[in-house]
């Protein structure tokens, strides 16, 4: 029988992370070992048939107190009928595995397309393949059948995926469920660098946007909607940025992104506002009054990541045009008609800028020079419409 550890001088939860090095007993053979170097796992020492055993359960926290406690009264109540019952190798699948390590990392991802981009990839390409396969079976040549057949050609994609495959084995490895190195080590490698060209995002060619916008205005669309495509041409701004627009964000003449809402820049965006622009966030606002967003759909909700994709596909422009092109139809224009400077276009854009000096650089200047760009973009597309 095990020695037991008084109720009162067993381990609490709150005070796992600040254990110093050396085993510490937490009762009836449950223990956990903190190494010098600070990593711990727990260990469980029982009795079967006379004779002691030892098995490891996992490191923490990816295996909490409570979890450890709940494997090791398992393995016991097991021991006391005879039964060596090892849980830590018990059969897991690599589904199982993926929806382990989604739990504990759905609470950092940003948003909810994140979310969903996690999942979808792993059920689009993953889980056909291995999802009901044992996590400790699966082998390097079972992971290229996976990625080879996108690798060149979703590179975005393989590369994110073979991520959290990554994530999936190592957490597997930790638990205990899986004994053998990732089968992910060596994939990249043995694939290559694609050498694919860039897919460019289907654009309108600048000289067309004012058409579109006309037939925009008169098109059978939710008045919200046709506001907030007509700005997020004007203003060269991605999608999200202007259906996520608050109206708190219009300071004057300048519409402020916060640093939260840009994406892969995390660095506030100024946007310069044309008289149009200005325009369309009055008629807006009087739209919704009550509602801090700028254009909320009939929810009060920001408008759905297709809702402009859906007046491209209704106005039949859907294999000619995205949202997002039409930052590259401004681009066109600004090179080609605007003779703009590289450096103001890019700005305008909120383009990223690796070199941290010249980003800084290019957040406090060019504002002005921005400013004229927007307007005669505002100018050059609403002219022929009046």
């Amino acid at each position: 029988m095990e020695r037991r550890v008084r109720a009162e001088r067993r381990l609490k939860a709150q005070d796992i992370g600040k254990l110093a090095s050396g085993i510490h007993e937490d009762g009836a053979g449950l223990r956990l070992v903190v190494e010098p170097g600070g990593t711990r796992h727990w260990a469980l020492r029982y009795t079967i048939s006379g004779k002691r055993r030892s098995k490891g359960l996992g490191s923490f926290p990816l295996i909490s107190l409570e979890s450890a406690r709940e494997e090791a009264d398992a393995i016991r109540r097991a021991a006391r009928k005879g039964q060596d019952l090892d849980l830590t190798t018990k059969t897991v699948t690599f589904r199982q595995a993926f929806d382990t390590v989604f739990e504990l990392r759905r609470r950092k991802l940003s948003n909810a397309k994140h979310v969903w981009q996690w999942q979808a990839s792993m059920e689009r390409y993953a889980f056909p393949v291995l999802g009901d396969r044992p996590v400790s079976n699966i082998t390097h040549r079972d992971v290229l059948g996976v990625l080879e057949p996108i690798w060149h050609e979703k590179a975005e994609t393989a590369r994110r995926l073979l991520q959290r495959m990554e994530l999936t084995f190592r957490s597997a490895i930790l638990r205990g469920h899986r004994k053998e190195a990732s089968p992910c080590i060596g994939v990249a490698e043995e694939l290559g660098v694609g050498h694919r060209e860039v897919e460019h995002h289907r654009a309108l060619p600048y000289a067309e946007v004012a058409g579109f916008i006309q037939t925009l205005r008169t098109c059978n669309s939710e008045a919200v909607t046709k506001l907030a495509l007509e700005f997020l041409i004007l203003t060269a701004t991605r999608s999200g940025e202007t259906r996520g627009a608050m109206k708190a964000e219009i300071q004057g003449q300048l519409w402020l992104i916060p640093a939260t809402r840009m994406g892969k820049s995390r660095q506030e965006h100024r946007v310069p506002l044309s008289d149009r622009c200005l325009a369309i966030v009055e008629e807006a606002r009087s739209l919704a009054p009550a509602n801090p967003l700028l254009f909320p759909s009939r929810t009060g909700r920001p408008l759905s990541d297709m809702t402009f994709v859906k007046v491209l596909r209704d106005l039949g422009l859907a294999d000619r045009a995205v949202p997002h092109g039409f930052r590259s139809s401004f681009r066109d224009w600004a090179t080609e008609v605007e003779k703009s400077r590289e450096v103001v276009a890019e700005a305008a854009l909120a383009h990223t800028v690796r070199n941290q000096v010249e980003a800084a650089y290019r957040r406090a200047t060019y504002l002005d020079e921005r400013r004229k760009l927007m307007n005669s973009w505002a100018t050059f597309v609403l002219t022929s419409i009046g």
